[in-house]
């Protein structure tokens, strides 16, 4: 007994001090700071401030702070660090010298310019506080960002009748738009446009230098002719006061003084293909000379010392045809397109005029086609002392070959086995789980539909995925599952502006299973029957698709989000042929995942959302109920549900896995599944390459079935039943960051348990007990250690 209360109070303070350390965390101004090798009896640089005004948005204010705080000059920048995630470090102080503080106003109009803010009034100030032989000088600018200029009017005066044309073709993709706010942003930004389109239009030479901006300023009622003295001073008055309120420019585009060449169209001459270059040629040397051998296919020439590769899949891989119109935005997608394949580990390119057209150079060095690996894996989780603590282990070897049938058709064939083992535990036997796996997968680089020519998808990168996969899983004492699955699929992926974009289909999955049950699994189902519509014999013939989306915030440059969305059908094409509808689950399922990320200057905001929904709608008795449980949802593990063991949160609040010795650590499995995460990451301290980081975290989340039953009441999901079924963990934990990986030991507390019978599953931290006894006799903990690899999301 006296044990127990010193553990109580053991925890209590340490909870204190975590709920401690998360507020200094939390604070993005500590109010002291640790100053090293400080200059002593002289002013220096100690704290920065940035103060906007205006009629903004109190949010905006925050960004447009921030943002204005990388503008100070180098030598009026105080630099800060943060040790241990707590002490705020102020290193190598600054001598403060006020006659820089006007560089520093250059580069924020500069900015705010570039912004739209051409009225900007910065007023700087400073002020030196004394402590002891310290004078610290705090160094503020206060910024009046007034209000934007608006474009007036955007005129096209190009000389060229070509360039002319094409502008005022595509002018409503223009930056520069009638009532939008002016900025030198927008203003480059058209100008790289208008580049861009005009060499995408066989204006090879044509280049920026080629191109400017002019911007009328002048209000248009000072041009009027007016002889009266007072007349013209009210009429500079009011141009000015009317520029204050509401300031427009005109802007026009126009062409200097160009060579005739500029304005040109090129076409394209010929494609060269260097395809097995060795890492030390010269290609400025290469393009010169010539090479053993020479095919010419199609649109292609191909030059190789060894046929490594065949010609027509330059010819397939290539946006380009010859007798076209030069197209930068093609060559360079066919760039990428090269790089993406795999088989060639360096890509660079040349071009060259000759006879009026433009000649492209693809210089290609080859990786290592094929390539042998082994790993090694582990994995530890520790919530339950009657069973749950597991320690996972598993070897895999990989053979991969990048150019098969010398088409750049990337291979890989893989095998794994594994062990799950059940510590501490001398009950039951050491192995818990065994299992192995064989897989091997070709991918096409194109998209390969039968009769139908191959088209490229405009501004993706396109694959054909064909899988074939075997493997067991013997989970002793329960059951054993056999699979054979094969699919075959096509992914579209593209990124623009670091946004990237996934789409993968798969027109046609099928899975075949095998199920031998054991004892226990027997046992359990006599408890609850409706179990057995999760484990039955029965195959699966689906489609899936998928789309990825992630992508930094367009309006905050320190946020990036991430959307993931599953869906999946089966059944539906074999209820249509019934002599196929033999021993197939039918049913729909959908998954959706949403993250986000807020970088601040020495820690890091990340959430996630995850939901899944799924519906088995079959009318077979025996397959018909629930999702087979090799597609269920699980939570719990290193990441899902940090605080309960893996595999061994859920159903609800239902306590049918507490009450019998049958079910105890018996995975669990359900049709709906909703969770949410919050971390607050930060760094200890950093040595080298090498990082010591923390996170605090909160986990909150539940499966459920789409139905309660008789035998397990309280299992489905109902709405007005949400916050009881609800699990909630928090905790701590450290990352080891090794650049190429990171190992992550997370230490998480149930603080809400949907199955505790005591304060509606609230952990009562007064009289703390860091086990339970459920009503099968099972001792569980109220606390989980998870290892883990890699963030947990």
């Amino acid at each position: 007994m006296s044990l127990l209360n010193n553990k109580n109070i053991s925890f209590y303070s340490r909870f204190c001090l975590l709920g401690l350390l998360f507020l200094l965390n939390g604070c993005s101004d500590l109010k002291k700071a640790i100053i090293h090798d400080y200059p002593k009896e002289t002013a220096f640089v100690y704290k920065n401030e940035i103060v906007v005004t205006g009629l903004q948005p109190k949010q905006f204010k925050k960004e447009m702070e921030l943002s204005l705080d990388q503008y100070w000059d180098d030598s009026l920048k105080a630099k800060y660090i943060r040790q241990f995630g707590l002490f705020k470090t102020l290193v190598q102080p600054i001598q403060f010298q006020p006659e820089r503080i006007p560089r520093a106003i250059n580069y924020m109009q500069s900015y705010l310019a570039s912004e739209g803010y051409n009225h900007a009034i910065l007023t700087p100030s400073f002020s030196i506080d004394t402590i002891k032989n310290e004078y610290r000088t705090t160094i503020s600018m206060k910024v009046d960002l007034q209000l934007k200029t608006i474009i007036d009017s955007v005129y096209f005066n190009l000389s060229e009748p070509a360039l002319q044309k094409l502008a005022i073709d595509n002018a409503s993709k223009s930056y520069l738009q009638k009532g939008t706010a002016y900025s030198n942003q927008l203003i480059n930004n058209e100008l790289d446009r208008l580049v861009e389109l005009f060499r995408n239009n066989g204006f090879y030479n044509f280049t920026k230098e080629k191109i400017f901006v002019e911007v009328d300023t002048l209000d248009a009622s000072l041009m009027e002719v007016n002889l009266d003295p007072l007349q013209q001073m009210d009429q500079v008055i009011s141009a000015n006061q009317t520029n204050q309120a509401n300031p427009k420019w005109k802007v026009s585009i126009q062409l200097r003084n160009a060579a005739a060449n500029a304005t040109k169209i090129y076409p394209i001459g010929k494609q060269l293909f260097y395809s097995d270059l060795s890492i030390n040629d010269n290609p400025d040397s290469v393009i010169t000379q010539a090479m053993p051998n020479e095919d010419n296919y199609k649109s292609v020439v191909h030059l190789y010392k060894k046929p490594l590769f065949k010609t027509s899949i330059f010819e397939e891989q290539s946006f380009i045809k010859v007798g076209e119109p030069y197209n930068e935005s093609k060559y360079f997608q066919t760039l990428n397109n090269f790089s993406s394949l795999g088989a060639w580990q360096q890509i660079d390119a040349r071009t060259t005029l000759k006879n009026d057209s433009v000649y492209l150079h693809y210089l290609l060095v080859p990786s290592l086609r094929r390539s042998i690996s082994t790993d090694i894996e582990g994995s530890k989780n520790s919530a339950q002392l009657g069973g749950g603590n597991l320690l996972g282990l598993a070897t895999s070897l990989t053979y991969r070959d990048k150019n098969v049938a010398r088409k750049s058709i990337p291979s890989i064939t893989s095998f794994r086995t594994g062990v799950e083992l059940n510590l501490n535990n001398s009950k039951d036997q050491l192995a818990q789980t065994l299992l192995w796996n064989v897989g091997h997968t070709y991918s096409f680089p194109n998209i390969i539909i039968p009769f139908m020519e191959h088209r490229h998808a405009k501004n993706y990168a396109t694959r054909t995925n064909f899988i074939l996969n075997g493997s067991s899983i013997n989970r002793l004492d329960y059951y054993r599952l056999k699979s054979f699955t094969t699919s075959w699929g096509y992914e579209w992926k593209s990124t623009t502006n670091s946004a990237e974009k996934t789409f993968i289909y798969k027109p046609l999955n099928i899975e075949m299973y095998q199920l031998n049950k054991f004892s226990k699994l027997d046992n359990l189902l006599k408890l609850n029957p409706f179990l057995r519509s999760s484990f039955n014999d029965g195959n699966v013939m689906s489609q899936t698709f998928t789309f990825i989306h992630a992508t930094p915030s367009k309006k905050f440059t320190n946020q990036h989000n991430f959307i993931k969305l599953g869906i999946e059908e089966a059944g539906a094409i074999t209820n249509i042929i019934p002599s196929l509808n033999n021993n197939i689950y039918t049913y729909i399922k959908a998954e959706l995942e949403l993250r986000k990320s807020i970088k601040l200057d020495y820690s890091e905001w990340a959430f996630r959302f995850m939901g899944g929904w799924g519906n088995n709608y079959s009318k077979d008795k025996r397959l018909g109920g629930a999702l087979p449980f090799f597609k269920q949802f699980t939570a719990g593990g290193p990441y899902s549900m940090r605080a309960w063991g893996l595999r061994q949160l859920g159903l609800g609040s239902s306590n049918f896995y507490d009450t019998s010795s049958t079910s105890k650590n018996f995975d669990r499995f359900g049709d709906i599944q909703l969770e949410a995460n919050i971390e607050y990451r930060f760094n200890l301290f950093q040595w080298g390459s090498y990082k010591l980081g923390s996170a605090l975290f909160a986990d909150m989340g539940n499966i459920w079935n789409a139905r309660d039953t008789d035998a397990d009441p309280k299992a489905g999901f109902k709405l007005n039943r949400l916050y009881e079924d609800l699990a909630i963990g928090v905790g701590t934990g450290l990352r080891f960051d090794f650049n190429y990986f990171i190992v992550r030991i997370d230490y998480a507390l149930k603080m809400k348990d949907p199955t505790r019978a005591t304060n509606n599953g609230w952990l009562d931290l007064h009289k703390m007990q860091w086990t339970e006894v459920k009503p099968n006799s099972m001792r569980v903990n109220n606390y989980a250690w998870q290892f883990g690899i890699g963030l947990p999301f």
